[in-house]
Order: structure tokens, then sequence, then C-alpha cells
């Protein structure tokens, strides 16, 4: 399968623009990763990544990447609380890696919602896709302030992934000219670093918890979907900051984390598995 240019990136379900690609097969035998992502880190969010932190290191996986948000739907920077910034510091020291993770998370900036557009906007996120339909200038901009603010807090992030997955085609081809070594939609991890193009395909276990419906729907899929990915070499699981507060979804997490260790699968980070 190569990918071609000329499309856009929803969720995954799209092919990458502006590179050619060769897609890998997960099921080949390599050794075997779980990539724990936390998404959504800011400082009103900081207990519950704290405790999936702790929960996570508990069934023996301390190595994870933690998605964090500058400033999260326009409230307070992440910079600027020392609670906040204090424990990612630690996060950082014990291991985890720190993903850029777009820069409001919202879309209160954002251009005029279309039909093409409405669906991502309103029903798969909750006006959450900030990247998916920003002007080039924009985008350029907020990533360039995120990785700034990083850089001065002395967060160390090669990777970004969009809120949701959700971005506009051209944004692999502005985050390679910033040295970004890689993005992730929801079915691929997508390398950007000079020298390489393998595009990873793997689809993400992740939660939807905003309503009773959702996380029912979601625990359903997700075991039918592990049962698929404990035969490849690579388990992706992403989780949101409310999770672990349903015991539907906390029985299903500790389950698969469980299962996917006792399986081989080794804890690493986005960073690590795509410097191999």
């Amino acid at each position: 399968m190569r990918l071609t240019r000329g499309s856009w990136i929803a969720c995954g379900w799209s092919k990458v623009s502006k590179f050619r690609a060769r897609v890998v097969d997960c099921r080949v035998p390599d050794k075997k990763s779980l990539i724990v992502s936390l998404h959504d880190a800011h400082p009103g969010s900081r207990a519950q990544i704290a405790e999936q932190v702790a929960f996570l290191a508990e069934r023996g996986v301390t190595r994870s990447s933690i998605l964090v948000v500058p400033e999260f739907h326009h409230g307070a920077s992440a910079g600027g609380d020392s609670a906040f910034r204090d424990e990612v510091n630690v996060w950082q020291s014990a291991g985890h890696e720190l993903v850029l993770h777009g820069y409001f998370h919202d879309r209160k900036e954002s251009p005029r919602e279309t039909l093409g557009t409405l669906f991502w906007t309103r029903l798969y996120t909750n006006e959450e896709a900030e990247f998916l339909d920003l002007p080039r200038e924009t985008a350029q901009d907020r990533l360039a302030r995120g990785r700034k603010l990083f850089e001065s807090l002395g967060w160390q992030a090669s990777g970004f992934v969009a809120p949701a997955w959700l971005m506009a085609e051209w944004i692999p081809g502005v985050l390679a000219e910033m040295n970004f070594a890689y993005t992730t939609t929801l079915k691929e991890i997508v390398p950007l670093a000079p020298g390489t193009n393998q595009v990873t395909a793997s689809q993400s276990l992740c939660y939807s918890a905003r309503a009773s419906w959702r996380r029912f729907a979601s625990a359903v899929w997700n075991k039918h979907l592990f049962q698929r990915l404990r035969e490849t070499n690579l388990v992706r699981l992403s989780l949101h900051p409310r999770d672990l507060e349903f015991p539907l979804l906390r029985r299903q997490i500790d389950q698969i984390v469980r299962s996917a260790l006792k399986r081989g699968f080794e804890p690493t980070t986005y960073g690590e598995y795509v410097a191999r």
C-alpha cells in the first residue's frame, strides 16, 4: 500500500499527504511493544493523569507518552502552574515521554464549520478538533508557541499529536519542516525525520467516556479490537483523564494492560518506537 498526496487526515482513516511511505504490517514478527499514551495533560487534569501514571506503574508499565496541552480550552498555561510543572518534571525524569498535544484543544478561534467538518467537530468530538481546518499560518504559530513553551520549561518533545487525531492534510509536512520526529493518527504512527519512511499501521484502543452509551460501546469495541491487536507486535492504548473514573472502563483497562504484559509486550513510548 502506497500513501499518496492529496488527502486529508481524519482519525487515521485517510492517507498521509505529501509523504510516500511504506506501511508496515504489525503482524510481521518483531519485538512486541505496548505504547500507552495519556492524553490531555494540563493543570486541571494533573491529579487524574497522576492517578493513571500510578495505576499503570502498579501493573508494570513505567513508561508512557504523556500528551501535554499548553493552554487547555484557553485556560491556565501549563507553564504557569507550579504543581503541574513539578509533576511533569517528575514524569519526564522517570522516563515518561512528553508530547505536544495541540495548543488550546478547542475550536474557539477556528474557521466556521461546514457540512464536511460538522461530524468531526460536533459528533465525533465535543468541539475539540483544533487542528482539523486551521489556516496554515495559525497552525504554524501554535506549533511554534507550543514548542517554545516546552523548551522554556526544559520539556523535551519530539512528537506532536493533534487533538482527537484530527488534522489538515498538510500538517505532517509542516511538522517535518519544524523537525518533529513523528505524529500519530488513530490508525497509524507516522515518522517524520529525514530518511524515515515507514508508517506503522496499528489502530489505538481508546474510549469515549462522556456518555454511558459511549462507554458501553467503547468497551465492546475495544474487547474485539484487543483480540486482534494481541496477535500483532504492537498494542496502542490511549487514555483520557476521566477513563479510570468509570468501573467498566477501569476493569477493562486493567485487563488489557495485564494481558498485554503477560503476552510479552514491553512498555515503550512513541519516541522510542520511531527511533528504532
